[in-house]
């Protein structure tokens, strides 16, 4: 059933910590409605975890959103910001409570934060096959830009024990060194990959919450990119890992350099307990594809990119795995 009343006395505030029972519950039955409903799946979709969820308040604590409606929790958003580069998701709604005007109220606050945090390029990420999410997007102003791609592999094999290092090529982890070398490494890798990007608040809050690992590649004793693997769960009964970032500076973007952070960010999951890696990237850093289908990945799905303001450069040239996808 949906519910259409205009009598909602709705309000869009600051997600508290006593809220994460209700939001977890909210996107359990929103992303479960939405398979049964777009897809056809009888699906129960499991619950975020609390860490998840606790770990984007502290990165964002103003941009993660409830609203609220005669008292009781009826949606939720969450904002993240790199640098000049900000975005939101997910954005979820009671089933019981969509097509109201709650979900456009969410987004629009959304934007606001995003806005007022000096943000220049703002957007979102949703599943291309969701008409109606792409349609709600579209009527607020947004446009649809490029696709990302999901790929994944299952991770059976220590790859270290049966290939040598390349020479000159060296990974180092965050732990290794100096907190202010590696967010200095961080921010200059992300700046090579787009102006105003900036990715160091993204792995210093990575650290604090321990929710995997950050590996620097070096060669010859410069450092030319690096990586944030996730090796927690982001929802409950998951066994997944993700190379949730990962950037090479466009002179070094070669095969051999690409590869091998690939294939070292494989190892950390490895160590964690991981089986299984998922990859994420925008399809305008397509040298990113060959690749990834070089070291054994496959196509599994596709989100695409929607924006409100500003562009994302096109090249070919950088290595880079990223997505907007919370």
């Amino acid at each position: 059933m949906r519910l259409f009343s205009r009598r909602l006395n709705l309000t869009v505030r600051q997600m508290a910590h006593e809220d994460i029972d209700e939001v977890r519950e909210i996107g359990r039955k929103a992303w479960s409605d939405l398979y049964s409903r777009e897809f056809q799946q009888n699906l129960e979709v499991p619950k975020r975890t609390r860490k998840n969820i606790i770990f984007y308040m502290d990165k964002e604590p103003e941009g993660c959103m409830v609203a609220e409606s005669n008292g009781k929790i009826v949606g939720d958003v969450f904002c993240h910001i790199w640098g000049k580069v900000g975005w939101f998701g997910p954005v979820e709604v009671l089933p019981t409570h969509q097509n109201s005007g709650i979900g456009k109220s969410l987004i629009s606050s959304a934007r606001e934060f995003l806005e007022h945090r000096g943000c220049t390029v703002t957007g979102l990420e949703t599943m291309p096959e969701t008409v109606k999410n792409m349609s709600l997007y579209s009527n607020m102003g947004s446009f649809p830009d490029r696709i990302t791609y999901l790929l994944e592999k299952g991770l059976v094999e220590r790859w270290r024990n049966t290939v040598g290092t390349p020479q000159g090529l060296q990974v180092v982890r965050y732990r290794d060194m100096p907190e202010t070398d590696a967010l200095s490494s961080v921010r200059r890798l992300s700046s090579t990959v787009m102006p105003g990007l900036d990715y160091s608040d993204e792995v210093r809050f990575s650290m604090k919450h321990d929710t995997g690992d950050v590996l620097f590649l070096k060669k010859d004793g410069d450092i030319i990119g690096f990586s944030l693997v996730y090796t927690y769960s982001t929802s409950e009964g998951s066994n997944n890992s993700s190379i949730r970032l990962m950037a090479v500076a466009p002179e070094h973007s070669n095969r051999v350099e690409g590869e091998y952070l690939v294939r070292m960010s494989e190892e950390a999951a490895l160590e964690a307990g991981r089986d299984r890696m998922h990859v994420r990237f925008y399809t305008g850093n397509y040298g990113a594809f060959g690749l990834l289908k070089s070291c054994g990945y496959t196509l599994k799905g596709t989100n695409v990119r929607m924006l409100f303001s500003g562009r994302i450069p096109e090249d070919g040239r950088v290595y880079h795995l990223s997505s907007w996808a919370g």
